[in-house]
């Protein structure tokens, strides 16, 4: 009988503990060539940036985030872009609803600054997809 008491009880005041939200999150690891940071943060703005906003208020993804690296002996990239889906199923259907998505907003390419293409002035070293276990709750900590 104890243990059910307990057992019960923390399933009423624990019922998050343990579980994963599902939350997916695709990181790329870029390199910029030959300094061209400019070109490339060009880039990332006026197309993936631009792709993504598209794909968040279609309910595709959860929230997507460029971030630069500092410089340091190791340098093996300078960019992360990161892209959080609900689930492993919204991340799944991200390739065609952003081919969609370009088709929609770039039918004649993307925007790129000094005419420079994308192998010009990046390369995309890999890929990394992540689940997330858990993670902070927005507003919990307000004093």
């Amino acid at each position: 009988m104890r243990l059910f008491l307990l057992t019960a009880l923390l399933s009423i005041t624990l019922p998050s503990f343990g579980q994963s939200n599902n939350a997916i999150l695709t990181m790329d690891f870029v390199k910029v060539k030959n300094g061209k940071h400019q070109e490339a943060l060009y880039f990332y703005e006026n197309n993936w940036k631009v792709y993504r906003d598209m794909a968040m208020q279609k309910g595709y993804i959860k929230s997507y985030r460029l971030v630069t690296t500092s410089v340091d002996s190791l340098a093996n990239f300078d960019i992360i872009l990161m892209t959080e889906y609900a689930d492993s199923t919204q991340m799944n259907r991200s390739e065609a609803r952003f081919q969609q998505i370009i088709k929609e907003v770039r039918p004649t390419g993307p925007k790129l600054l000094n005419e420079l293409k994308p192998n010009d002035f990046r390369q995309n070293l890999f890929l990394r997809r992540a689940e997330t276990i858990f993670q902070s709750s927005p507003g919990r900590n307000k004093q």
